[in-house]
């Protein structure tokens, strides 16, 4: 008997499905993750039967959303390390990154559910595993601290991509805050 070959999904059902995590990832955002399948279904412009094909349940939507977050963050911790310059400047860049995809992100310190699957908690030591090796690179050359670990990165990306309230132009102050953040990096102050 013939082995069967996993069938790759149609160009359409594959264009559904992100329209329908990009819906979901912008009304989870705006409503919390209660928001109705029937609401995710009309904003992605598709049939709630064709939500709940893709994803046949909340939880698995869910499931989805923060999976894929952890692959852009996972994504931009790899262009960071990635990055010729110094390791200063790779995170400034998975900072400067984070901020860029703040509307894209549904994780848990962002204000996400905390639904996890084993690929995705593998995507998430993988974050942890490339900003260490950019920390490591860094901290070598005398450059960084010697006590900065990857769980403080993710916790600054994750503050800087949450807006406060009556802040104004949050792009502005996060940016600012990148730069007061990159400072106190620093194994030793640099002078402006």
């Amino acid at each position: 008997m013939p082995s069967r070959v996993a069938r790759q999904p149609r160009k359409d059902a594959a264009a559904n499905r992100e329209r329908v995590l990009d819906a979901a990832t912008e009304l989870v955002r705006r409503d919390g993750e209660k928001v109705p399948m029937a609401q995710i279904a009309e904003r992605a412009g598709v049939g709630v039967g064709t939500v709940y094909r893709h994803f046949p349940s909340r939880e698995e939507l869910l499931g989805a959303l923060v999976h894929r977050s952890f692959g852009l963050a996972l994504d931009n911790a790899r262009a960071a390390a990635a990055h010729p310059g110094s390791a200063l400047e790779g995170v400034r860049l998975f900072f400067l990154a984070t901020l860029r995809d703040r509307e894209r992100f549904v994780l848990p310190l962002h204000g996400g559910p905390p639904v996890f699957t084993p690929a995705t908690r593998r995507r998430q030591a993988e974050v942890r595993t490339v900003l260490r090796g950019l920390l490591e690179r860094g901290q070598a050359a005398g450059q960084l601290r010697a006590d900065l670990t990857p769980e403080d990165l993710i916790l600054a990306t994750s503050l800087l991509s949450r807006p406060l309230p009556g802040t104004g132009d949050w792009e502005r102050v996060a940016r600012r805050q990148i730069e007061l953040m990159i400072h106190g990096l620093c194994s030793t102050p640099q002078s402006e």
